[in-house]
């Protein structure tokens, strides 16, 4: 199924349920806004996954936000590596502004080192909002460690991995405050505390017991630990410490899809798939299933001074076959992916104009009656803002946030995790 295709179904599913919509919501006059804006990202969600699975009525926390809000295929950049796109969507700038280029940086002779917060060269949203006094909570979003102080809270993106601190001193890094880190550690989940059961709902049948079979299946546990920490420490944080801004970025469908998209359509791989994997052929769309529950958590929790944005970073598909030659890894990330935005200034089914990752911050500074920066590079999504709001709030520009602001350093730190990392980025094909 092509983009063109989900897309075609998405305008029917939603067609009458935003008819129902648009007769019934109107927007009075407003005093100054007091919104709250809440990012969920999820990495590598696809519309060619997702709109059969909608058509199908099997995701109604995704069909919800998309049925009642604005939607389309955003479209990414010409560099489809996560931290790069991810820290774009955060700034409303390209990475010749803020700076981080790629998964790690490549020194002749040594490790790759990844990606580390201080490469970063201009403010985030996080930055730009806790600078005027509204508070700010930011759970895992790439390229965050070491975390940075913000007026509010951060759990940086190492958050996840298995560090083991040395001292107090280190451990501090993993947050900010220093403190949270401790105060949740009870949320985290490892991989070896992922049970069968829970593994058996994402197989269609019982896996075998080879060792790399089992090694297939101890990547699969690892991706749910990952975003299952994620969400009990975003939860539990969303309720206990409100903020104005709640960013929250999951790992999501990217990790499987690069694992088991081949399983799920073989004949996207070479000679047609690997052989006796069939019981994980549904891995790819029963982790959209799990993360279609994450996102209801979210939606519940919002209110009426809310507005939701889901993104995603890229989409995904099979390997590209150049030449005979399969090529995995970035080669799978396609360049268009998944947005919606939904909440109260909304205009429910609303097809955005050609939205692109550099427009997500400046479409929240605009809800949020901050002015956007000149220097940024994205627009505001004006067409999925309810017009009696912009006709009270109108868009409103500044040169720029970054006046008297020094660049950080250029080079990436060094963590108590970069095995790990360069680990992880070695199994998705994404370093050498």
């Amino acid at each position: 199924m092509t983009n063109r295709t989900a897309k075609q179904l998405l305008r029917i599913l939603i067609f009458g349920a935003a008819a129902v919509l648009l007769i019934s919501c109107g927007t009075s006059e407003m005093s100054p806004p007091e919104r709250k804006v809440m990012i969920v990202g999820i990495d590598g969600l696809e519309w060619d996954v997702m709109g059969p699975m909608l058509e199908r009525g099997e995701l109604p926390n995704f069909a919800r936000v998309l049925s009642e809000g604005a939607w389309g295929e955003i479209r990414s950049l010409d560099v489809l590596e996560s931290p790069v796109i991810w820290t774009s969507i955060a700034t409303g700038k390209g990475p010749d502004k803020h700076g981080i280029t790629g998964f790690a940086k490549h020194r002749a002779g040594a490790e790759p080192t990844p990606v580390t917060s201080n490469v970063r060269r201009v403010k985030a949203l996080w930055n730009i909002m806790g600078e005027r006094g509204l508070t700010v909570g930011v759970i895992g979003w790439l390229a965050t460690w070491p975390a940075e102080e913000v007026h509010g809270y951060l759990v940086s993106s190492y958050f996840n991995y298995g560090w083991r601190p040395g001292s107090d001193g280190e451990r501090g890094r993993y947050t900010w405050p220093e403190e949270l880190t401790s105060e949740l550690a009870d949320v985290r989940v490892m991989a070896d505390e992922i049970s069968d059961e829970t593994v058996r709902e994402f197989l269609t049948s019982e896996p075998g017991d080879t060792d790399a079979e089992q090694a297939r299946l101890r990547a699969l546990r690892t991706a749910i630990a990952t975003d299952e920490t994620t969400r009990r420490a975003a939860l539990r944080l969303y309720e206990e410490r409100p903020t104005s801004l709640f960013a929250v970025y999951f790992r999501g469908v990217d990790g499987p899809s690069h694992m088991f998209w081949t399983d799920a359509y073989p004949e996207s791989g070479p000679e047609g798939g690997q052989p006796g994997t069939e019981y994980l052929a549904e891995v790819v769309a029963r982790y959209y299933l799990y993360m279609d529950d994450v996102l209801g958590d979210f939606v519940a929790l919002a209110d009426d001074q809310t507005t939701l944005v889901l993104t995603s970073d890229h989409g995904h598909s099979g390997p590209k076959n150049r030449g005979g030659v399969y090529h995995w890894g970035i080669a799978m990330h396609d360049p268009t992916g998944v947005i919606a935005l939904w909440g109260p200034d909304i205009v429910p089914g609303t097809q955005l104009d050609a939205p692109s990752v550099l427009d997500v911050t400046p479409t929240l500074l605009t809800l949020l009656g901050l002015p956007v920066a000149d220097d940024m590079d994205g627009r505001v999504l004006t067409e999925a803002i309810d017009p009696s709001f912009l006709e009270s709030y109108p868009v409103t520009t500044i040169p720029s946030y970054e006046e008297g602001v020094a660049d950080p350093g250029e080079d990436p730190v060094e963590s108590p995790v970069d095995d790990e990392v360069r680990e992880r980025l070695r199994s998705l094909g994404y370093i050498e």
